[in-house]
């Protein structure tokens, strides 16, 4: 039976689970495998390239960090993920180098805007999307409606604008906001992601991202010299060569006290429900997370406790009694 279902936020969050609703009601055993990565399926139906692999190199800040490494390396659960170590990670010459380097397996990016006009894209041709402010005061969550129309569920993914919100308000999704700085260089290396206090990550055509800082509990985006010169500072752990600053910017991550999204029903009204706080990793995590928030709602199977919003009950309750 066909579901009417109303997300409220159309950024990482919203987006990703709009995909696995919409999946999950078009044929869902003709679709990939969830193994298969997100991103790939999203440029597989709108020709639009957002995944990137590319080698993460950490250039390492102590000697201790590259034992550690060495100790690691060989260790079932991180030799997925780390390369071994080899004479030309230790002699490497495209980066600062004081106590050699090591190399992240199976490490890509995900270009945010092509992702967004993607995602978009597909759910205009397989759903609805509404452009326009919602009111709270159009919704009735009694009745589960939205300016009188009626919905199965109502998923509010609205990231840092929840605290705004009158049934998840309560919860804890914090601002964290973060500068970057867009740069050129003729010089740095375009083959490798450089990591170390910072990123450095080639984008294409001698331009690379720049980033990123972190100040908690704030929401606003007002750019400053304190975050451009910090990240400045940084680079220069990083590499010794010229560039040219091109453009800065600053947004905010919705995370949470503990780090983990913050996903499920409210404790009263059960038609709506919520998907948040994907914080500094989502574009990792927002795809699988989706599908298990997805089937919660759909077939009623159970999250992972560690991102159930029922983990802030006691905070929920305080507030009720002020």
């Amino acid at each position: 039976m066909k579901k009417e279902i109303l997300i409220v936020g159309a950024g990482l969050a919203g987006i990703s689970v709009a995909m696995q609703f919409i999946q999950n009601h078009w044929r869902l055993d003709e679709f990939l495998p969830f193994a298969e990565n997100f991103s790939n399926q999203i440029t597989l139906n709108t020709a639009i390239p957002i995944y990137h692999p590319i080698t993460i190199r950490r250039m390492f800040s102590s000697a201790h960090e590259k034992t550690m490494w060495l100790e690691k390396q060989n260790l079932e659960k991180f030799n997925s993920y780390l390369e071994p170590l080899t004479i030309e990670d230790d002699h490497y010459k495209l980066a600062k180098n004081e106590f050699g380097s090591g190399r992240i397996k199976g490490s890509s990016f995900v270009n945010p805007i092509p992702f967004l006009k993607a995602s978009k894209q597909w759910i205009s041709e397989h759903g609805t999307i509404i452009y326009e402010n919602a009111d709270y005061s159009d919704f009735n969550p009694e009745e589960s409606t939205y300016k009188g129309k009626k919905y199965d569920e109502i998923v509010f993914c609205e990231g840092s604008n929840n605290d705004l919100n009158p049934w998840f308000g309560y919860l804890p999704v914090e601002h964290t906001k973060g500068e970057v700085l867009t740069i050129s260089s003729e010089k740095i290396t375009e083959n490798e992601s450089l990591n170390r206090k910072c990123f450095l990550l080639p984008v294409g055509n001698k331009t690379f991202k720049l980033g990123a800082t972190y100040v908690w509990h704030t929401n606003n985006t007002v750019l400053t010299e304190e975050g451009k010169n910090d990240l400045i500072e940084k680079a220069g752990l990083l590499t010794s060569f010229p560039f040219e600053i091109t453009e800065h910017k600053a947004g905010i991550r919705p995370t949470s006290p503990d780090r983990r999204p913050i996903v499920g029903r409210h404790h009263i009204f059960k038609k709506f429900s919520i998907f948040n706080g994907l914080g500094t990793k989502g574009y990792l995590i927002a795809p699988k997370l989706a599908e298990e928030f997805v089937h919660f709602i759909l077939y009623d199977t159970e999250m992972d406790k560690e991102v159930k919003l029922e983990r802030f009950d006691k905070l929920r309750n305080l507030q009720e009694k002020k």
